[in-house]
């Protein structure tokens, strides 16, 4: 009789438990509440950007999106997106998005049946994420995406800034002793091995020249590259660059200008 009842018990307890884990989550309304335990940091207390060296530009968890809807609470902001042909909801720390404006974000933590007290919906689905950062950050494009006298017009009429140190500097000496490099134009010539296009306004050119190690640099240009080209460039070294979003750089060059 005894073991009869302590079965009972048990089984009643693990039911009970069972039935308190069913229903959908709820994202809390307060900024310290545990929706998020896995360190987007939306939803715990402010954005937490990923650690680490990160090329925008690389990478599988790289996504652009078309904002399309916009929900703001009073921390955070419920975004309505497309990425290509699906359309799905993302959330991110407060701040103005703008609709029909082209956002990219890096990775991003699924959640599903995520419940909105405020808004009284539950979203299916929902992906977390540390930061949405507009596409045409940074670049000199009008608002509708149009570009009007823009810096890249500029560039290619005016003349070639002098450089710093003659000759074309070798990209492993570059990687190897930055800080040595930073803050001055250079020039560097090279092979492109990888061409992104139209991130943050400009675009993102990765050279390797076959020095030492054969490392690669990054170079941001309004200039059209194509991979495989080979090129000559003058930019301005930049060190511990830091674009938000968690987009860092060790070292890289800025502004390039094609010299050839």
């Amino acid at each position: 009789m005894m073991k009869l009842m302590m079965h009972a018990l048990v089984l009643g307890a693990m039911l009970l438990t069972v039935g308190c884990s069913i229903g959908p989550k709820t994202i809390p309304e307060d900024a310290d509440g545990g929706g998020d335990q896995q360190g987007t940091g939306v939803f715990s207390g402010g954005a937490t950007a990923p650690s680490g060296t990160v090329d925008p530009s690389a990478g599988k968890d790289l996504h652009t999106v078309l904002a399309l809807e916009a929900l703001p609470t009073t921390k955070y902001v419920y975004v309505r997106v497309r990425e290509g042909s699906e359309e799905y909801w993302i959330a991110t720390t407060l701040q103005e998005v703008a609709q029909g404006r082209n956002y990219f974000y890096r990775g991003g933590l699924l959640k599903t049946d995520f419940e909105s007290k405020e808004y009284n919906r539950t979203f299916d689905k929902l992906y977390l994420v540390s930061q949405l950062v507009p596409t045409d950050h940074g670049s000199t494009m009008t608002a509708t995406g149009s570009a009007e006298a823009s810096a890249s017009d500029l560039s290619f009429s005016a003349p070639l800034p002098k450089v710093d140190v003659p000759g074309s500097t070798r990209v492993a000496d570059i990687v190897a002793d930055a800080k040595r490099f930073a803050g001055k134009t250079i020039q560097v010539s090279g092979t492109c091995t990888k061409v992104n296009p139209n991130i943050m306004g400009r675009n993102w050119v990765h050279v390797k020249d076959g020095s030492k190690g054969d490392p690669e640099l990054v170079i941001t240009t309004e200039a059209a590259v194509a991979e495989g080209q080979t090129v000559t460039m003058i930019g301005t070294v930049a060190v511990d660059k830091d674009f938000g979003a968690g987009y860092r750089y060790a070292v890289l060059l800025e502004g390039g200008r094609l010299v050839q």
